[in-house]
C-alpha cells in the first residue's frame, strides 16, 4: 500500500473517500448533483478534512505523560492520524485497521487494536470506532473526530444562512483553552439554547468545547432552504464546534475526552474525560452523518415507492452491527402510518439499544433468544388512556397494535434490515416481566418485542402463496 492511498465507495446517493493515512474522511459527495459536504483543506485556513483523534483528544499536559517511571510524548489528538491504516473496501463500506506497532510504541506503550469502519446507506454515513486492548494491563485512551464541514454548500449562499440546532434544549458552560493548548475553567454559555446561528466572528475565542450536553444530536441547516447536515452522536461524552475566523467551513467533533486542564498532572489514567479499557476488552461507539438536500430527498422518496412486501421473512440470526438512529425513526415514521379503529392511535414505543437490555429482555421467553443479538428491539405498547370502546363495547387495541407491529417488519425491510416478530401479549408472565424492565407503570403493557437488524447470512425466501385457502363467493 502507498502512503496517502485513497478509497471510493458509492451507493446511489453518496460517494465516500477514505485516505489510508489517518482512516480520515476526504470527501462526501452527492451522485445526484455534485454537491461536496467536506471541507476540501484549503491551506489559507486549515489543511486537514476530517482527522481522526487516538488516543488522545485535543493536547495532553505538556505534549507528554507518565507511564511506569517513564515520559512519553503525545502528539497533539494522538498519533493515529499520521499512522497509515490498512484498508479494506467493500461495496459500501471501506474498513481502516491500525495495530500497534514498533512506530506507535514511540508514544503508546500499549498494543492496541484500532478499527474504523464506515458504511454508506442511503444518504447516511455511519461511522463505527472499535477499540480492542491487547495488553496485559489496563488501557487509557480516548477517541473521535474532527468533522470539517464545507459551509456554505453553494456560491450563492453566506456562512451567516446557516445555523446549528440540537436536539434538546441545552444550558451547559464553554471550556476554553488557555493559549489554545489547555483547558481553563468554565465560562456561562448557552442557557435553555436550541438553535445558534452561525457568525463569521462566533469561534474568535476559540473552539466551542463542551461537556456532558443532554443532546445526542446536532443539526447544522439553512434558513434558506432545505439542506440540511444530521450528526448524531448518542454515547459521546465531550462535543465540540471550531472554525477559524472567516473560514467557509464549521467542525463538528463528538468525542470521548478533552484537552488536558491547567490542574491536571502527567498521569493518563487520571487525566479528565479519559476512558480505561482492561486488558483483554473490547470498546464501540458510532455516531452516523446524514446529508439532506432537494435531490436526496427526491431519491429517497423514489427508492420508497418500490414494494418490499414480498422479500420480508422472519430472521432471528444477525451480525454485529449498529442500526443507526435516522433508520429507527424512519421506521417508527413507517409504523404510525398504520390503521387504528376510529383512529385511536393508541400506541407508544420503547427503543431498546443497549447489549445488556438486550440480553435481560432475550431471557423473558423461551423464543425471545434473537434479542439478545439484534441491533435494536423496538417495542410497541398499548396506551391506556388511549383506549376507546364501541357502540358495543369493543376495545380493538389488539388488532391496532397487531397492524402496527407487522408495519414495523415491512419498515425495517425497506431500511435494509430484517427481523423477526417476538410474542410476548397475551402471556401475561411475559408482558409482567418486560413491563417491570422497561418501568413501564400501569400505563402501558407492551404487546411485541420487534427484533431488527442486519441479517447475518442470505435467508431464501420460499413462496407461501397457497391458492386453495382462497375462497371467491
Amino acid at each position: 500500500m502507498t502512503e496517502g492511498t485513497e478509497y471510493t465507495v458509492s451507493n446511489g446517493f453518496l460517494s465516500l473517500t477514505v485516505a489510508s493515512r489517518g482512516a480520515e474522511v476526504v470527501s462526501l459527495q452527492s451522485r445526484e448533483d455534485g454537491t461536496e459536504f467536506i471541507w476540501q483543506g484549503d491551506p489559507r485556513y486549515w489543511e486537514e478534512h476530517s482527522p481522526l483523534l487516538f488516543p488522545a483528544v485535543g493536547d495532553w499536559k505538556d505534549n507528554r505523560y507518565l507511564y511506569r517511571d517513564r515520559e512519553y510524548e503525545m502528539p497533539l489528538h494522538g498519533f493515529a492520524r499520521n499512522q497509515i491504516f490498512d484498508v479494506r473496501r467493500n461495496e459500501n463500506q471501506i474498513i481502516c485497521t491500525l495495530a500497534a506497532g514498533e512506530e506507535t510504541r514511540k508514544y503508546y506503550p500499549f498494543d492496541f487494536l484500532l478499527k474504523i469502519v464506515y458504511t454508506l446507506d442511503k444518504n447516511v454515513l455511519l461511522t463505527e470506532q472499535y477499540v480492542h486492548n491487547r495488553s496485559e494491563g489496563p488501557m487509557p485512551y480516548s477517541i473521535g473526530e474532527h468533522i470539517g464541514f464545507r459551509v456554505p454548500l453553494t456560491a450563492d449562499e453566506s456562512y451567516e444562512d446557516y445555523y446549528i440546532e440540537f436536539d434538546k434544549p441545552e444550558t451547559a458552560p464553554r471550556y476554553p483553552l488557555i493559549d489554545g493548548r489547555e483547558i481553563g475553567p468554565p465560562v456561562p454559555w448557552l442557557k435553555e439554547t436550541r438553535r445558534v446561528n452561525l457568525t463569521r466572528d462566533m469561534f474568535e475565542e476559540g473552539a466551542w468545547n463542551f461537556e456532558g450536553l443532554v443532546s445526542e444530536r446536532a443539526v447544522v441547516g439553512n434558513t434558506r432552504n432545505s439542506s440540511r447536515i444530521i450528526l448524531d452522536y448518542p454515547g459521546f461524552s465531550h462535543f465540540s464546534l471550531w472554525s477559524r475566523p472567516d473560514a467557509p467551513y464549521l467542525c463538528m467533533e463528538p468525542c470521548n475526552g478533552m484537552a488536558a486542564g491547567t490542574e491536571e498532572g502527567f498521569d493518563p489514567y487520571q487525566k479528565r474525560g479519559i476512558r480505561i479499557l482492561e486488558a483483554g476488552q473490547r470498546d464501540s461507539i458510532a455516531y452516523s452523518v446524514t446529508v439532506q438536500t432537494a435531490s436526496t430527498d427526491r431519491k429517497i422518496r423514489e427508492t420508497y415507492q418500490q414494494s418490499v412486501i414480498e422479500k420480508r421473512t422472519s430472521v432471528r440470526k444477525f451480525i454485529n452491527r449498529v442500526v443507526t438512529r435516522e433508520k429507527i425513526l424512519r421506521i417508527l415514521r413507517y409504523a404510525m402510518t398504520s390503521p387504528t379503529a376510529a383512529n385511536n392511535r393508541e400506541w407508544e414505543f420503547y427503543i431498546v439499544t443497549a447489549p445488556r437490555d438486550r440480553e435481560a429482555i432475550s431471557k423473558m421467553s423461551p423464543y425471545a433468544g434473537p434479542a439478545k443479538e439484534a441491533g435494536v428491539l423496538i417495542i410497541p405498547c398499548l396506551n391506556r388512556e388511549k383506549v376507546r370502546l364501541d357502540k358495543q363495547g369493543n376495545s380493538w387495541w389488539v388488532e391496532d397494535l397487531a397492524a402496527c407491529s407487522q408495519t414495523v417488519l415491512l419498515g425495517a425491510k425497506e431500511e435494509g434490515l430484517d427481523g423477526v416478530w417476538l410474542g410476548f401479549y397475551p402471556d401475561q408472565e411475559r408482558v409482567d416481566a418486560l413491563s417491570e424492565y422497561l418501568q413501564c407503570g400501569s400505563r402501558y403493557v407492551p404487546f411485541s418485542v420487534l427484533a431488527l437488524g442486519y441479517a447475518e447470512g442470505e435467508r431464501k425466501k420460499r413462496d407461501r402463496f397457497d391458492p386453495d385457502s382462497i375462497h371467491f363467493i
